[in-house]
């Protein structure tokens, strides 16, 4: 019987150790505060960069190796995504002003809730110019390291975006 409970005590001890363990190995590294603020800098800087036109300075927050997946979409690389916010996103909107509701920072990562108002003047997906301004909303999370862009996550509210530029009616109340 003592050999019993000496092996469940075992046991039990065993596996509080490992799982104290595991808990301490899921904990994200600490960054400073400075490292912190400058990530979120990067972040919101590509942001700006894009919505003032200033390509030079989005290619160069993102890293060689940018990797964007939003909105069910395959995964693109740097070049698409330049390509895809220079001439799809700005040709079809124009004045764009975005507001940053909460950003939230955790080491390399940066999340993002935001609102983007702008104004259709061009074509966007097939879609003529309603001259409509509209708010798009979404959010994102960049990762970033060594001062760059390297990953972004977003998800934007394309359903909204439809019934503002008068595609698809909007819900019956």
């Amino acid at each position: 019987m003592k050999k019993v409970m000496f092996s469940m005590l075992l046991a039990a001890l065993s596996t509080n150790a490992i799982f104290a363990q595991s808990k301490t190995n899921c904990i994200t590294k600490k960054t400073n505060k400075m490292e912190t603020t400058q990530n979120k800098e990067t972040a919101l800087n590509l942001s700006k960069a894009i919505m003032t036109g200033k390509w030079d300075k989005v290619n160069d927050l993102l890293d060689d190796n940018f990797q964007y997946i939003g909105d069910g979409q395959p995964a693109i690389n740097k070049q698409q995504y330049i390509y895809f916010m220079k001439e799809v996103l700005s040709k079809g909107f124009t004045n764009m002003d975005m507001q940053f509701h909460r950003v939230i920072c955790e080491g390399n990562m940066v999340a993002v809730d935001y609102t983007n108002m702008m104004d259709n003047t061009g074509e966007y997906f097939g879609i003529p110019a309603t001259g409509k301004r509209i708010a798009s909303t979404g959010q994102f999370m960049r990762e970033i390291k060594n001062g760059k862009v390297i990953a972004e996550w977003q998800t934007t509210n394309s359903y909204g975006m439809m019934i503002q530029l008068g595609v698809i009616p909007a819900p019956k109340k």
